[in-house]
């Protein structure tokens, strides 16, 4: 939204600027002459506003660190330290969820509606994570009005099958979201601990 108004008011600013009027008599041409100022500074504020809105971003209320793989965790620390050095961070967390379900979970109990979070990951994984979330505000046990954002590492071919395989199985699922001691889903957690020693 904030890039929307952006380039609304950068097209206004630069009409603003570009207006010119020329008509005869002196008391018409004064007039218009100091309306023509009033619309160029106008302008030029506008442009100044609509620079803000496109260039800056907003706080992080939370920049979240995910688990997992040890190889992932040198690209995730760089990527955090980089967002730190471009915009306010409010807290960092770093996720300690025996799995991305529990993660949510878990995150679900700090943050709350309006909350902007940031998860510095690979984007396969951040849509796994998305769609969890929305299954948690659905079973009530995320809030809902959280603004996510993706703090986006590299994604190799290995992250993003992990990623996709993660994304598709909570796609698939249709029970409601529970910590992993209260499944029963051993069964599955042998296929995918499997899965997971092919790809890694």
């Amino acid at each position: 939204m904030r890039k929307i108004i952006g380039v609304v008011l950068l097209i206004i600013s630069l009409g603003l600027l570009s207006w010119k009027v020329s008509l005869t008599g002196d008391i018409i041409n004064n007039y218009i002459q100091r309306t023509s100022l009033s619309f160029h500074l106008l302008g030029l504020v506008l442009l100044f506003v609509s620079f803000i809105l496109l260039t800056s971003k907003r706080t992080l209320d939370y920049l979240v660190l995910p688990g997992g793989e040890s190889k992932w965790k040198n690209p995730r620390l760089k990527a955090a330290l980089e967002a730190k050095k471009k915009r306010k961070i409010g807290k960092m967390y770093c996720m300690e969820g025996a799995d991305s379900e529990e993660d949510i979970l878990l995150l679900g109990e700090k943050v709350k509606p309006g909350d902007r979070v940031g998860i510095d990951t690979f984007p396969m994984h951040y849509r796994e994570y998305m769609t969890i979330a929305k299954k948690g505000e659905k079973d009530g046990k995320f809030p809902k009005g959280v603004k996510f954002e993706n703090i986006r590492i590299d994604e190799n071919a290995s992250a993003k099958l992990y990623g996709l395989l993660g994304w598709l199985e909570e796609t698939i699922k249709r029970r409601p979201l529970a910590y992993k001691k209260d499944r029963d889903e051993k069964y599955l957690e042998r296929i995918k601990g499997f899965v997971h020693k092919i790809i890694s």
